[in-house]
């Protein structure tokens, strides 16, 4: 019985030094702890950055590969929202001309046409933040509404 005790802390002694090892002294899951720490914060051009080194130094670092996968989604949904906001400035800046022409209106077609479809691309995941995936959800939403206005299906 006292062997079993003195072989089972000796295993969970050399568990603890392989986990510290690999999560304490590698550079790849140093690299891939930082990455996360970022993706928390919402960089997630930096946590990407930085899961592609933990990736490339070490390609079986699953916790690097995850949060490569997750930060280019993340990545994707924030440009999405800063063009939707830009386009938007940029349709009302078209709309609210005294001259409103033809030609304005195409541009603010297009550029709905443009921001509906890359919502449509976007694929959130259980790990994406459900607060960045509303916001352009709610982007989406006011695109969908200014091109319904300016073109209404017809019977």
């Amino acid at each position: 019985m006292k062997s079993f005790k003195v072989l089972f802390m000796f295993v969970t002694f050399v568990v603890i030094l392989l986990a510290l090892y690999f999560f304490g002294f590698t550079d790849s899951y140093k690299l891939s702890l930082q990455a996360k720490v970022k993706y928390i914060k919402g960089d997630y051009q930096e946590a990407r950055t930085l899961a592609k080194e933990a990736f490339d130094l070490d390609p079986y670092n699953r916790m690097a590969i995850s949060i490569l996968s997750q930060s280019k989604l993340s990545a994707q949904m924030a440009d999405y929202l800063q063009d939707a906001r830009s386009y938007l400035d940029k349709i009302e800046t078209l709309s609210a001309k005294n001259d409103f022409r033809q030609a304005d209106k195409m541009k603010i077609k297009i550029m709905c046409e443009v921001m509906i479809g890359r919502y449509r691309k976007l694929t959130p995941t259980v790990m994406t933040n459900k607060a960045l995936y509303e916001s352009c959800t709610e982007k989406f939403k006011q695109f969908k509404k200014i091109y319904a206005e300016l073109f209404p299906i017809k019977s």
